[in-house]
């Protein structure tokens, strides 16, 4: 599916995919990916099978949309913004993927080997797209190009927080901001560079 705001689509659209997202997450808590079948959601969500082929393309559309639309409603109820005038604001962009991946992989339990793809895909896209708004404000007149910065950026953080899920004894959120942010800062302020200087050149 396009990556269409959701709030410029039609409200029985936007209402119809939330029906669709629905049943495929009630039959996700019952049968694997693999088990689902493109009737039984539509049974669940009570369409047919063509309403379902007009909104998504097949079932893996389905579960990227659904994963999309969970991390892009979870930035905007944090009001997650990223103006390019503050660092310190990346903390709560890395915060949020922390607690997102974490949620989300305790609802994918099992079935990592179908969620993985999609949910690498809608965290490097969309914190990507956040952190590029405001990089490209030119803030930090550092010399790089804020669309491979912010690309470099997001691939980090969701690397980072990955690992650090998949660890025996993950860290608790703030202990994980703290320390990648501390990673990442020299990304987007250059060695040499003190944040106060980077201000300055603002």
């Amino acid at each position: 599916m396009s990556e269409i705001c959701e709030k410029a689509l039609d409200p029985r659209v936007r209402r119809t995919r939330q029906m669709l997202r629905d049943a495929m997450v009630t039959l996700f808590a019952t049968k694997s990916f693999d088990a689902i079948s493109i009737q039984d959601i539509a049974e669940q969500a009570t369409v047919n099978r063509a309403t379902f082929y007009a909104h998504y393309v097949d079932k893996t559309d389905l579960l990227a949309d659904i994963l999309r639309h969970r991390f892009v409603s979870l930035l905007e109820a944090r009001e997650v913004r990223f103006d390019g005038t503050c660092p310190s604001a990346l903390k709560v962009v890395i915060l949020a993927v922390y607690d997102f991946l974490k949620e989300t992989y305790i609802h994918c339990n099992h079935e990592h080997s179908h969620c993985d793809p999609f949910i690498q895909t809608v965290v490097h896209s969309q914190v990507e797209r956040v952190l590029f708004k405001g990089l490209e404000k030119g803030a930090f007149q550092t010399g790089r190009s804020p669309s491979l910065v912010a690309a470099t950026l997001s691939w980090a953080i969701y690397g980072a927080a990955t690992a650090a899920l998949h660890e025996e004894n993950p860290p608790e959120p703030e202990t994980f901001v703290n320390e990648i942010f501390e990673l990442v800062l020299p990304i987007m302020i250059p060695p040499g560079m003190s944040m106060v200087e980077e201000h300055a050149h603002g």
